[in-house]
């Protein structure tokens, strides 16, 4: 879009001029330096007053009507006949960028203004509508998609549920718009009704079906006038986040699902604070957890004990090379905190950069090691992953909290709840519900909130009619079973591979991606929209078979630590994982593992991605308006 604006007028400069929503997709993406090396003089914002500049104005904006208003405003209004002065614009020249379609009565609008016609230059639906996480995530940025397409008010406000499906849907076709994709489409099917099922299920159940047909048209359309490629090169999967209830909410133990778990980061800004060189009052600082920082591309994945091993080492390293460090006796065991890094980089300030990239890990780590510590998630940790690969039952869940109980965090509390019951479908009914709340310390509503919200995320909470009959109910669930826990996860790694406690836990898209890799994910359970017109490029082909379109977009082609990038491109085709309701991290670390395993460029998808507290908000947002069913 910038470089495509060569003009002389302004000195070969020229002003960007973004609304509010194109604002966060370019800053998604890039940094301020990365526009100004494009000939950008400044950055403006549509909706404020702004000063004539005697150059070319590029606009990058949505295709709405306040944006389109915004514009003819700049040039005279809708006429052109009022504004900055007759003889004088703004600006010398218009290019407009729409990040989406636009629509005809708009395209009406513009045409009537004779000032603003006589300027541009440049008129051109760029569809870029999406934010990027990192080099193999993005969103629709629809983060209350959850709440409404799973509640309860999906059956009586179809129009609101067909409404928010189109716009994550108008959104989606850009990704493969820029990436000059036209993809198979499978989805996550719908389950036949069963007694007990929570009112809406129908419509609920057909969101995943809704959107990926509503897709599948607005790309055969751009297909049809020839913006997409005539055959079908890549694969979707559309799932919801009813596909997997236990990955909301169990704690992960790898870097960064574990810092934007427990460590407040906005975005991928962290704050924190550091102490002061002169001894008064802590500094506040940010630092900014993005892929240009190698270390943190390194370790954002790993395990979280091999995160401190780690940077341990590092810091080991960095002290054997320094004379001084040796000479004032600090050692090897020296601790590693602000002062020890500051007196290394006054011994080797040629490492200054990656000292200060250290120091930040180092800070990070330190304060994620305070937190576990403080609420001996440890033992949290490996009591979920137990639970959920059925090495213990309820009577060891309850055991602990009558123990532990009254030190949890009341959240710990409702996670690990959460991560049982949607891993032992129906051990719940009236008088067990009341009497884990009761032996859980936690409060009716959250109880309510717990037992609807995953009823809702397709749990089967409580046992329906003559589930258990002939079983005496007991406080731990129900007639007492012999042999051991039944297993409802398979273990990372499989059964033979060395693992720690608390890296046994595996998603289920890492199931359900390594199945339609192989070609035998089930097409009962995740049909097509249509079936692929070649069968060279049916399921038992993805993974051999190579790409057949490219695109200039260099958005997945970032340095990886994990393989995701640089010199050795996947050969196989490229698929997409679209998560409605909202990804995780863990989810998002397996876009880059899988990519390097199966050689294939992965990008995961959603409406959002969140970090269990807000997987915990959004259980509250199911609750239905009267009663707690």
């Amino acid at each position: 879009m910038l470089g495509s604006v060569q003009e002389t007028t302004g000195g070969s400069w020229k002003v960007l001029i973004v609304d509010k929503f194109t604002t966060r997709i370019l800053s998604s993406t890039l940094r301020m330096s990365d526009i100004l090396d494009c000939g950008v003089s400044v950055v403006e914002d549509l909706t404020r007053a702004r000063e004539p500049i005697q150059q070319p104005a590029v606009y990058f904006i949505q295709p709405t009507p306040e944006s389109i208003s915004r514009v003819l405003d700049d040039f005279g209004g809708p006429e052109g006949k009022v504004g900055v002065g007759k003889s004088k614009s703004l600006y010398t020249s218009a290019h407009i960028f729409f990040s989406n379609k636009l629509p005809a009565e708009a395209m009406e609008k513009l045409k009537a203004n004779p000032r603003l016609i006589k300027a541009l230059k440049t008129l051109k639906e760029l569809n870029l509508e999406f934010l990027t996480v990192d080099s193999r995530t993005m969103i629709t940025d629809h983060p209350d998609a959850g709440a409404l397409l799973l509640g309860d008010a999906c059956e009586r406000e179809k129009t609101a549920v067909t409404r928010q499906v189109d716009a994550i849907v108008s959104r989606l076709s850009t990704l493969f718009t820029s990436l000059k994709e036209f993809p198979i489409i499978r989805y996550k099917g719908g389950k036949a009704p069963e007694p007990g099922d929570p009112p809406g299920q129908a419509v609920r159940a057909s969101v995943p079906q809704l959107l990926s047909a509503r897709l599948y048209e607005r790309l055969a359309g751009l297909q049809r006038a020839g913006q997409l490629p005539a055959k079908e090169t890549c694969d979707l999967l559309v799932l919801d986040r009813t596909y997997d209830a236990v990955a909301p909410f169990i704690h992960e133990w790898t870097y960064e699902a574990l810092a934007y778990d427990l460590v407040s980061i906005e975005g991928n800004v962290y704050r924190y604070e550091t102490e002061n060189q002169a001894g008064g009052k802590p500094e506040s600082r940010e630092a900014l957890l993005e892929e240009s920082d190698e270390l943190w591309v390194e370790l954002r994945h790993m395990f979280i004990a091999e995160v401190y091993s780690s940077i341990a080492n590092r810091f080991k390293d960095f002290q054997a090379k320094s004379k001084v460090a040796r000479a004032q006796g600090t050692g090897l065991d020296k601790k590693a905190d602000a002062a020890s890094i500051r007196q290394l980089i006054v011994a080797l300030p040629q490492y200054r950069e990656q000292l200060s990239r250290l120091a930040l890990h180092i800070q990070l780590s330190s304060e994620l090691k305070t937190a576990t510590n403080a609420r001996s998630l440890t033992e949290v940790g490996e009591l979920e992953q137990d639970l959920v690969l059925g090495d213990k039952s309820s009577k060891d869940m309850l055991a602990y909290f009558a123990e532990h109980g009254a030190q949890m965090d009341g959240y710990d509390k409702m996670r690990l709840l959460a991560c049982y019951l949607a891993t032992h479908p129906g051990k719940l009914d009236i008088n067990k519900r009341l009497q884990w709340q009761k032996a859980t310390g936690i409060s009716g509503e959250d109880m309510a909130a717990l037992c609807s919200g995953l009823t809702r995320m397709g749990v089967r909470v409580m046992e329906t009619a003559g589930a258990e009959a002939g079983g005496k109910s007991s406080f731990f669930g129900g007639k007492k079973k012999t042999g051991p826990a039944t297993a409802t996860r398979k273990k990372k790694g499989g059964d033979d591979e060395e693992e720690y406690a608390l890296n046994r836990f595996q998603a289920l898209m890492a199931d359900h991606i390594e199945d339609l890799n192989a070609g035998r994910l089930s097409l009962e359970e995740f049909p097509y929209v249509r079936q692929p017109t070649d069968p060279e490029v049916g399921p038992e082909k993805s993974a051999a078979s190579a790409r057949t379109a490219r695109s200039g977009l260099n958005w997945t082609r970032r340095r990886d630590a994990d393989g995701a990038g640089g010199s050795g491109a996947p050969a196989g085709r490229r698929l997409v994982v679209f998560v409605i309701g909202g990804a995780t991290r863990g989810e998002m670390r397996i876009a880059h593992t899988l990519s390097s395993q199966l050689n294939r460029d992965i990008i995961l998808g959603s409406t959002s991605i969140n970090v269990p507290i807000n997987f915990i908000d959004m259980l509250y947002s199911l609750m239905p308006e009267h009663g707690d069913a």
